[in-house]
């Protein structure tokens, strides 16, 4: 099966836990979709695949840009991801949302087979990392772009940059001097990005960093509540077995949110790239 680690991990308990903290994940992005939805310029009429769209917010949001005044068969936007779980959320947002032209399918853009031509926008919001096959990914998405078709989506600059994810993860490196993470990932590297789409079918490739406050919660019990459960953390913990331990380095990373802490509730700064790019 292709993709099929995360064929399991979004339609399992990643996609479960990710629903459960929609709101949460809502606020952490919510400074950096504008980001996304801008560089995407999406004009009425226009015809915008959503990749790995998740719960939907985004394709809704692109649905609403692309929709036509008065002509029910003008613009729309398909959301495209593995999930069930998270693809079933989408659909009912949409509903509750009132917008009659989007629609979601479950499918993996690398192997789903996509209509020549059919699109004129692809964006997508952190939803393009999760490929076994990238090259062929993107290839793909090529192939389903229309002549002067147009891509922009946000990926997560490397974790040491990005408060949401570096903050967890130094704090286990630091005091239980656990390994690394996701070193090297593809997606870190502007210059990887850069050559891949090149390869793959798109030109004037652009990679340019976004940088944006995040508010994690309402204060710092919340927070610890939260990343407690977070996947990567849950197997960090597991990966000391030593429950002392493992409190010792929760005790020092709420000390860390504390000093984030405002009245309106904790920030840190989540740092991403934002990538265009159009079909060659």
């Amino acid at each position: 099966m292709a993709n099929g680690v995360q064929v399991n991990r979004w339609n399992g308990e990643t996609g479960h836990y990710w629903i459960a903290n929609r709101e949460r994940h809502l606020d952490e992005h919510e400074r950096l979709i504008p980001h996304l939805l801008s560089a995407a310029g999406i004009l009425p009429g226009e015809r915008v695949l959503d990749i790995g769209c998740g719960c939907g917010e985004t394709t809704i949001e692109a649905a609403r840009a692309a929709a036509v005044t008065g002509r029910p068969q003008g613009g729309f936007a398909v959301g495209l991801d593995l999930s069930v779980p998270m693809l079933e959320v989408a659909g009912r947002l949409a509903a509750e949302a009132r917008v009659p032209n989007v629609s979601f399918v479950r499918g993996d853009a690398q192997a789903c087979p996509l209509r020549a031509g059919s699109f004129d926008v692809m964006i997508s919001s952190f939803g393009v990392m999760f490929f076994d096959d990238p090259a062929a990914a993107f290839a793909s998405l090529g192939r389903a772009a229309c002549t002067s078709g147009r891509m922009v989506f946000l990926c997560w600059q490397p974790d040491w940059r990005n408060d949401l994810l570096a903050m967890p993860l130094r704090a286990f490196r630091d005091h239980a001097h656990v390994p690394s993470t996701a070193v090297g990932d593809l997606f870190f590297d502007p210059h990887r990005v850069t050559g891949l789409l090149s390869e793959t079918g798109w030109a004037d490739v652009q990679v340019c960093a976004v940088s944006e406050p995040a508010r994690m919660g309402a204060d710092v019990a919340e927070v610890m509540s939260y990343v407690r459960g977070m996947p990567t953390v849950r197997a960090l913990a597991a990966s000391i077995d030593d429950t002392a331990l493992t409190e010792r380095v929760f005790a020092a990373l709420a000390d860390e949110y504390a000093q984030h802490k405002r009245d309106d509730g904790v920030w840190v700064q989540a740092a991403a790239w934002l990538v265009t790019a159009r079909r060659a």
